[in-house]
């Protein structure tokens, strides 16, 4: 039950929405049927495709992964939901187990990609979808696409399209005390991000940020856009700048809502940019919150 998965909280942002975790935990609302995660490879444009898709039903739950990171950090969160809806992960081209992209690609392509993926593996929408981070700006291009198809969208600590001109030059000098990962980290965000090697899958970032520019409404679709505490806990920045630099992410994150009438922002406290590992609660309660009506 989602209940005795989650923690109980005494108190918090979510506290409000237990209702509708009792509702859920109903057994007449579980699948019987529920089986272990299947995996299998879908050829789309010339490369083999992974998926790993659970669950029965309708909506479908798709969830869409980050910038160099591989569908399997799902895992957890997907076998939590499955029990009471269809949920489906994948690896884009260049990621996990999928075959190498052929060509670059932005976020509109990659969109693309997705529907034509869904359609293949016979996945039914309506599709609630849940992006993380470079996620996020795949699955609002997707609902402002295929708008008819999408029932809902949770975005994780999605990336914003002015994020790099943000906090570009934010980061502290390079020091002989850096980290490897610190010294990726400024050199991606200081410009290399504009280069299509820079990832393995070969992404026209510069593309696809102007592609979700400016952030147009889609209605009245729920939204749920979940901000972490990404810079205040971040090891990256001195002590005197991680504050004013959260300030910022806040605020950015907040242009989400312009997405939706029905759209919400919630602060996933204590957990940094990957917030479906530090604290998936959020993430599930917030694809359940749609699920069952009560978002918002």
């Amino acid at each position: 039950m989602l209940s005795r998965i989650l923690p109980k909280f005494g108190t918090g942002a979510f506290m409000q929405h237990r209702p509708f975790l009792d509702g859920l935990d109903n057994p007449a609302s579980r699948d019987s049927r529920h089986e272990q995660p299947s995996q299998q490879f879908i050829v789309l444009n010339g490369g083999r495709i992974s998926c790993t898709t659970s669950g029965r039903g309708t909506p479908t739950v798709v969830l869409e992964t980050g910038l160099m990171a591989d569908s399997d950090e799902w895992g957890p969160i997907q076998n939590a939901l499955s029990p009471y809806c269809r949920v489906f992960r994948y690896d884009r081209p260049g990621r996990g187990r999928s075959d190498p992209p052929v060509a670059v690609r932005d976020v509109t392509c990659i969109a693309t990609e997705l529907h034509a993926l869904l359609a293949a593996t016979k996945m039914p929408s309506p599709y609630l979808l849940v992006g993380h981070s470079f996620g996020g700006l795949i699955a609002g291009t997707f609902a402002r696409r295929y708008r008819a198809d999408v029932c809902g969208l949770v975005l994780v600590e999605s990336m914003h399209p002015r994020q790099f001109d943000v906090f570009g030059d934010s980061f502290p000098p390079p020091s002989e005390s850096d980290t490897p990962d610190q010294t990726r980290m400024r050199k991606f965000w200081q410009g290399e991000w504009r280069a299509p090697q820079s990832t393995s899958e070969r992404l026209d970032l510069t593309g696809s940020l102007s592609a979700c520019l400016p952030i147009a409404s889609l209605g009245a679709l729920p939204v749920t856009v979940i901000t972490a505490e990404s810079y205040s806990q971040s090891r990256f920045f001195s002590a005197a700048t991680r504050d004013p630099l959260q300030a910022s992410w806040n605020t950015l994150q907040r242009e989400w809502l312009l997405l939706s009438s029905h759209a919400v922002q919630i602060h996933a406290r204590g957990a940094q940019h990957h917030v479906q590992r530090d604290r998936p609660d959020y993430v599930i309660e917030a694809v359940a919150a749609i699920l069952s009506g009560t978002h918002g």
